[in-house]
């Protein structure tokens, strides 16, 4: 086992459908586990990944915990703590790796290196076909455009540009399309718990922990680990927003790059 598919999961079959099809077309067929990492522990989800395992084409693992509100990072320590591999690729539960999306992350993986990549914003009107016909052809570029998608450039396969093109400033880690070594993820002890509403936890806070560990590069995918964005409104307020980021300045103030309530409880 090469790579470790985290999915971050949350009450949305039809979505996970979508992308549990993507996986069963990746390149890099029979080097992947999935993981669901279930922020809940719905008994529907359970029947529903009974058959998937018997048409993926990949090992599935199905973690869950009581439904008792935002705890998306416990979910993902739990899927830290059972990766079966070296290199833990994140995704969301809203997003559709491209067919090439396992294989550029293992191509370009490396002690020590963070990657991450971007995602293209789906429109309405495409995500309702998908939903409807589960056509994953309809994902390229003169559809995206036709049915109104945003950032359709994030959505290209253009693994030949150059890295100095890809970087913007503060343009990284992004929780729903990231790889890291697990290596370096226990280093740091995972995701910090502390966070409980959407933003940040997930990636802001990995990222400036893992630049206080030290000795790490971060590695630009764009172009090359690609995911579809399935449309939703959205899902959290600014107060929420701004709740969560008040919380990653104060920890960057303390300045523990490993946090205490993480894969280890630390006094």
């Amino acid at each position: 086992m090469q790579a470790s598919v985290v999915i971050s999961y949350y009450k949305n079959l039809t979505n996970l459908a979508l992308i549990l099809q993507a996986l069963n077309r990746q390149t890099a067929r029979g080097k992947f586990e999935a993981i669901i990492s279930e922020d809940d522990d719905a008994s529907e989800t359970i029947e529903f990944l009974k058959h998937w395992e018997k048409t993926a084409h990949f090992t599935l693992l199905h973690l869950s915990q009581a439904d008792e509100g935002f705890q998306k990072c416990k979910a993902l320590n739990k899927a830290v703590e059972a990766a079966n591999s070296d290199l833990i690729i994140f995704i969301d539960g809203d997003c559709i790796p491209h067919a090439k999306f396992v294989q550029e992350y293992l191509q370009n993986k490396k002690p020590g290196r963070v990657m991450y990549g971007r995602r293209a914003m789906l429109s309405e009107k495409i995500s309702q076909q998908l939903w409807s016909t589960n056509k994953l052809e309809m994902l390229n570029p003169i559809h995206l455009v036709a049915t109104g998608c945003k950032r359709v450039e994030e959505g290209l396969y253009l693994p030949f540009v150059p890295q100095q093109f890809k970087i913007k400033n503060k343009d990284r880690l992004l929780g729903c399309n990231m790889a890291i070594n697990k290596k370096e993820l226990v280093a740091i002890n995972g995701f910090d718990e502390d966070y409980i509403a959407a933003g940040a936890g997930e990636d802001s806070d990995v990222e400036w922990r893992l630049e206080a560990l030290g000795n790490m590069t971060f590695y630009s995918m764009k172009f090359q680990a690609i995911v579809y964005h399935i449309y939703h409104p959205l899902r959290f307020t600014p107060a929420m927003e701004k709740l969560n980021y008040d919380v990653l300045h104060r920890k960057m103030q303390e300045g523990f790059y490993a946090c205490k309530n993480g894969l280890q409880k630390l006094p």
